[in-house]
């Protein structure tokens, strides 16, 4: 009797097997719980295939060959649940190229009901900082799933679509939280910044001509955020370069002061950062900057009393807060961090330089209150600080930051 079924579910593929496409007869064919991110053009082969099942690999649409099943016109079901990259627009997507040809088939994929509400889901913008889902939303699904495990004890079956659902999965999380109860906060101060420096900051601050486009972080709540890219840190002769370097002669006296400034502080990684960030009244927005191959420093000014202070996460059982109005903290902006609510009008935020140096423009200013937050980006050091970054992650202990005159790699 001919093979008609193959059965190559948890045996860690990342490919399959070219000689399972010889076996033409096949009507059945499980490739779940691999590492498969899609399926080779010889799938056209299987040509008696009705059943399809790769449930819970790494698929990813752009690596399905559309022609190539949409020709399997005896296949009835599709099976791409619990693969994390194929949501909602990649099952309409299929739905949309493959059904016309094979009206027979049912495609299957899983939408979470996170998915389904994305319409509502808030931006770092719009969550309010002081709730603590707002502060753990930065993190991905797979994340809080490990710290449900690794904190709390509380493991999820993978078999069970709940442990891929993001609104279950945080739901889990809060209730460990608040049968742990609060927290804990350590408060912080920074490095102090000589007064004539700050005053010449914030002279600068006050006639500088800022750019009347948009804020280039809209995901971010502040009035503006301005980043000035380092010379040399771009494609030479690129048109960004170009638009990076006339920028950067337009604002060249802020930014000099700035690096002047770091330099008291840390004048290796005064050498070494790649750009640096201008914000007016960031506040809030709990986030991860996902670019940056270090920590950042920050440095705040401004007529507030109180907040202005950046949250940062150390573990998931501690967060410090680093005063720097007046003073440079070194935060790793790599781990959940967020700004706390002041009364401002000025923020500027140097950050941490990310290689890619996506840079755009920014709005215009309303001089009232001001607080600046610098922060610098840097490339010294960064195997280093990404192998700690992994260390970190590993033992769930989310957060480096520096304050004071230790330095972060003692």
């Amino acid at each position: 009797m001919p093979l008609q079924s193959i059965d190559l579910s948890r045996n860690s593929l990342k490919s399959i097997p070219p000689q399972i496409f010889s076996y033409t007869t096949l009507t059945s064919l499980d490739v779940s719980r691999n590492r498969l991110q899609g399926f080779p053009p010889e799938i056209k082969l299987l040509v008696n295939l009705e059943k399809l099942i790769a449930i819970s690999n790494h698929l990813r649409l752009r690596q399905l060959p559309i022609n190539e099943l949409a020709s399997l016109h005896n296949l009835k079901l599709l099976d791409l649940r619990y693969n994390r990259k194929l949501k909602q627009a990649a099952l309409d997507s299929l739905n949309e190229l493959i059904i016309p040809n094979n009206s027979q088939l049912e495609i299957q994929c899983t939408i979470s009901s996170h998915e389904e509400s994305a319409a509502k889901k808030l931006s770092a913008c719009d969550r309010d900082a002081t709730l603590l889902q707002s502060q753990l939303e930065p993190l991905s699904t797979p994340q809080l799933a490990k710290r449900l495990e690794r904190t709390f004890g509380v493991l999820l079956d993978k078999e069970t679509e709940q442990a891929y659902d993001r609104d279950y999965v945080m739901a889990t999380l809060l209730e460990c939280y608040k049968k742990h109860g609060p927290r804990e906060i350590r408060k912080e101060k920074g490095i102090p910044v000589s007064k004539h420096r700050l005053d010449a900051l914030m002279q600068e601050l006050n006639a500088v001509n800022w750019p009347h486009t948009t804020r280039e972080r809209p995901k971010i709540k502040a009035e503006h955020y301005m980043i000035i890219q380092k010379p040399g840190s771009g494609v030479e002769d690129s048109v960004r370069t170009k638009k990076e370097t006339a920028k950067l002669i337009k604002y060249k006296k802020l930014f000099d002061l700035a690096v002047e400034t770091l330099a008291e502080v840390d004048p290796v990684f005064a050498e070494r950062f790649t750009a640096l960030a201008v914000t007016h009244n960031f506040v809030g927005s709990p986030h991860i900057d996902t670019l940056n191959v270090g920590p950042f420093y920050g440095l705040s000014l401004g007529e507030f009393s109180s907040g202005g202070r950046i949250a940062v996460e150390c573990s998931p059982l501690l967060v410090a807060e680093i005063d720097t109005k007046g003073s440079f903290g070194k935060i790793d902006g790599r781990f959940p961090h967020w700004v706390q609510q002041q009364r401002l009008t000025y923020l500027t935020r140097a950050a941490e330089a990310t290689h890619f140096g996506i840079l755009l423009a920014t709005s215009a200013l309303n001089v009232l209150i001001r607080y600046i937050l610098l922060s610098f980006s840097s490339l010294s050091r960064s195997e280093k600080l990404l192998e700690r970054s992994r260390e970190c992650c590993d033992d769930d202990v989310l957060a480096c930051y520096r304050i004071g005159k230790q330095d972060l790699d003692k």
